[in-house]
């Protein structure tokens, strides 16, 4: 099994209060947004879609609420370099339906969808549409995996689905089993970064601070169980130490 990770773009927090409900940290803070790419012998996994692609035609980045978002390059391109086209991915996840998760989905409706099913409810069925709807409308005919809890995607270990609600009603975040680099949790957004992850920040706008705490306690304990390596998908310390497509981990 092979993991690559692909950029999906550059984020800024202009108020990083708004990541700590409670604590009185001001300012702002460099965020990445990388996506990630899963070569198992029974398929292609792609997890989340990152910003979308037309943002570098846009190289001042734009703003939105308290975040400025950029696209340095396409996730297209990257996947291109590595032999794999859009209809070649197998499984498509979202680790939940914000805009900087959901940028380039469209390309994916041939992939089954793999959500919780609190989330694909949020993301297709309410009456009030998210904003971004139109990033991800056309998967709402893809083939749906809707899950209820954790899940082994294949029954070997290797990708296993984690439900960790809080920032959404159906966030997941996904704990990988390599042969070479042994177990990764990658945690979607439980926390933002290493220090809002061990003070237990949360941010104000999760849906619900209860389950958000509980699925930090639920990430730590399986790091621990696994000895596994955290991921924080936004910590930029973290992402400029990992190895970019088209190298990977296996």
């Amino acid at each position: 099994m092979k993991l690559y990770v692909l950029y999906a773009g550059d984020i800024i927090c202009r108020d990083i209060s708004q990541l700590n409900d409670g604590f009185p940290d001001k300012g702002e803070i460099e965020l990445a947004n990388p996506v990630f790419l899963v070569q198992h012998p029974k398929g292609w996994l792609l997890w989340d879609a990152g910003l979308s692609d037309e943002l570098v035609h846009r190289p001042e980045g734009v703003e939105a609420w308290i975040f400025h978002l950029k696209m340095k390059r396409t996730v297209l391109e990257q996947l291109h370099e590595l032999g794999v086209a859009p209809d070649d991915i197998d499984y498509f996840a979202f680790s939940h339906v914000h805009n900087d998760h959901t940028g380039n989905a469209r390309y994916f409706k041939s992939a089954r969808l793999i959500m919780q099913e609190k989330e694909y409810d949020l993301a297709f069925h309410q009456e009030k549409k998210p904003h971004n709807f139109g990033d991800y409308e056309v998967l709402k005919q893809s083939e749906a995996i809707k899950l209820n809890g954790d899940f082994d995607l294949f029954g070997d270990g290797a990708i296993r689905f984690i439900s960790t609600p809080g920032h959404t009603p159906g966030h997941q975040s996904l704990l990988l089993k390599l042969k070479e680099t042994g177990y990764v949790l990658i945690s979607g957004d439980i926390s933002y970064y290493a220090d809002n992850y061990q003070k237990k920040g949360v941010p104000v706008f999760n849906t619900n601070k209860e389950d958000s705490l509980a699925s930090i306690e639920k990430v730590g304990k399986l790091v621990e169980l696994y000895q596994a390596q955290l991921w924080i998908q936004h910590d930029k310390a973290r992402f400029d130490t990992l190895k970019l497509s088209p190298e990977y981990y296996q």
